[in-house]
């Protein structure tokens, strides 16, 4: 074979190599900021630090190119093999680290770096390549490189969260970019006659990582024995969230990204609070909204008012409603509220859903996860608030959970703060309620007027309210609210303050 078709072939594996490595890099980055706002709940710090340290570690790796005097493919494949194992294990080891130990932040600090270290070694080991093969350095070269690096960022970009996170969670994508990894290493190998040592290496981490690929699941289930006190029961990785099902004798559990949702011995003290307190201020409600609660149990309360003709339950996450809808432990708490032909379900954003939706409702209830991360703040904004305002009826009642009124103080205020805000001529209670397995728990309820507030009897079939209990929480005892900031689209507050709250507690850090 002539010399120039083997130049050739050598430079389309190279040009290949390059848009592979670029794909696996920017998943990488995408795959430690996940992990670390998963676990810690903070996700712009995690994905700026994830970002920061990786770009860092980047520039490391380009200065240490210069250290290395070894054939460049066989430098290049050894960094993909160690970039691969590094990689492929980041999610494993922040788990486990996050698990096991209180070092979480520093175990991802070391991992982004090493990670940011080799991909900074990529692109100057892929040139001096083309420089061993016959290219010589240009810009026109350098410019091809780029370009195609550019590119595979995007592809990565729309691969991860579109298909990899939620087919393969993220231990599982962090082995398969890993593979890809390892794949391009045997490219590189095989096109360049390098080193054979390091061809066998790249063949057992493939095998390795494969297994660990393959069994990725089990891994996840027998570390989540260790952070969840009771049996797992169910566990999925969706887009949004990671869903946990935990079961010991007669107390189901779900938690979201780690945090417990309820506890199904105590849950009723929550559920039945919000649902009555808003419910009972409205003379014969019809139509009730539900934001959030997409396991069911506050639709099932809903559903207790023989008023009520129709319920639209918005959860952005399809996966959390089908398994409430599906799932016997679950279905069993919330008695197949989600198959009662009065209930409406729709898989959208919450913040979408207000500001585009025609109906007016009679209540409205929002039910949604704790503004641990700026994703959700927007959910706790006083524009969000507002436009439900303008949604509600002539009459209609909206309550909000309000997070924890004794371990989050400064957050259940600002949330009360900010509803004052969005609604100045109406009737602001901010309340709460001891739920055993959350502790003090806060409400914010917004009325037409004081007197609205409990007018209208509670159903039968309730666990734990009743009428003398509610109007005592919602009147009698009603938390007086110091003034302070509110939280808005552009000024988010919420987060920091509910996450400057949670951080002097031991169990949250």
């Amino acid at each position: 074979m002539p010399r120039f078709e083997i130049h050739k072939r050598e430079q389309v594996a190279l040009f290949a190599a390059a848009i592979l490595v670029a794909i696996g890099g920017i998943i990488y980055e995408l795959i430690l900021g996940a992990a670390a706002s998963y676990l810690v709940g903070d996700s712009i710090l995690s994905f700026s630090l994830a970002t920061g340290v990786t770009l860092f570690g980047m520039g490391i790796g380009s200065l240490l190119v210069n250290y290395i005097k070894i054939h460049p493919a066989t430098s290049f494949a050894t960094n993909e093999i160690v970039l691969g194992l590094i990689g492929g294990n980041s999610v494993l080891l922040m788990y486990t680290g996050f698990v096991f130990t209180r070092l979480h932040w520093a175990i991802f600090a070391i991992i982004s770096l090493a990670i940011g270290i080799c991909i900074g070694l990529e692109i100057p080991l892929l040139v001096k390549m083309f420089q061993k093969f016959g290219r010589k350095s240009s810009v026109r070269l350098f410019s091809k490189i780029l370009a195609l690096d550019y590119f595979g960022a995007l592809v990565a970009s729309l691969l991860f969260p579109l298909i990899m996170l939620p087919h393969l969670g993220l231990m599982r994508s962090a082995y398969l970019v890993a593979a890809l990894n390892i794949a391009v290493a045997v490219l590189i190998l095989r096109q360049m006659k390098a080193s054979r040592v390091v061809l066998i290496v790249s063949i057992v981490a493939t095998i390795v990582l494969s297994g660990l690929f393959v069994y990725a699941t089990e891994i996840e289930k027998a570390i989540d024995k260790r952070t969840y006190k009771d049996p797992v029961m169910f566990q999925q990785q969706t887009p949004y969230q990671k869903i946990v099902l935990t079961r010991y004798k007669k107390d189901i559990r779900l938690f979201l990204n780690h945090n417990l949702q309820f506890s199904s011995l105590d849950e009723a003290r929550y559920h039945e609070t919000l649902s009555a307190s808003a419910l009972s201020s409205v003379a014969s409600p019809k139509r009730v909204l539900i934001m959030g609660g997409g396991d069911g149990l506050l639709t099932r309360d809903v559903l207790k008012y023989s008023s009520v003709e129709h319920v639209t339950l918005v959860d952005i996450d399809e996966s959390m409603t089908n398994l409430a809808k599906t799932n016997h432990l679950l279905t069993d708490i919330n008695q197949r509220s989600l198959h009662d032909s009065r209930v409406n379900i729709v898989n959208q954003d919450a913040f979408q859903f207000a500001f585009s939706t025609q109906d007016k409702y009679d209540i409205v209830l929002i039910d949604l996860v704790d503004p641990s991360n700026e994703r959700l703040a927007k959910l706790y904004s006083e524009q969000l608030y507002r436009q439900v305002g303008n949604i509600l009826t002539e009459h209609g009642v909206m309550v909000t959970q309000a997070t924890s009124s004794f371990f989050s103080p400064q957050a259940f205020y600002m949330v009360a703060n900010t509803v004052k805000a969005a609604h100045p001529s109406r009737h602001i209670a901010a309340f709460s309620v001891n739920v055993p397995s959350f502790g003090e728990w806060g409400f914010v309820l917004s009325a037409p007027n004081a007197d609205a507030v409990m007018s209208q009897p509670l159903p039968k079939g309730l666990r734990y309210q009743n009428q003398k209990l509610l109007t005592f929480l919602t009147k009698n005892n009603a938390v007086s609210v110091p003034s302070g900031p509110v939280s808005t689209l552009i000024s988010p507050r919420i987060t920091d303050v509910y996450n400057a709250d949670m951080r002097q507690w031991r169990y949250y850090n």
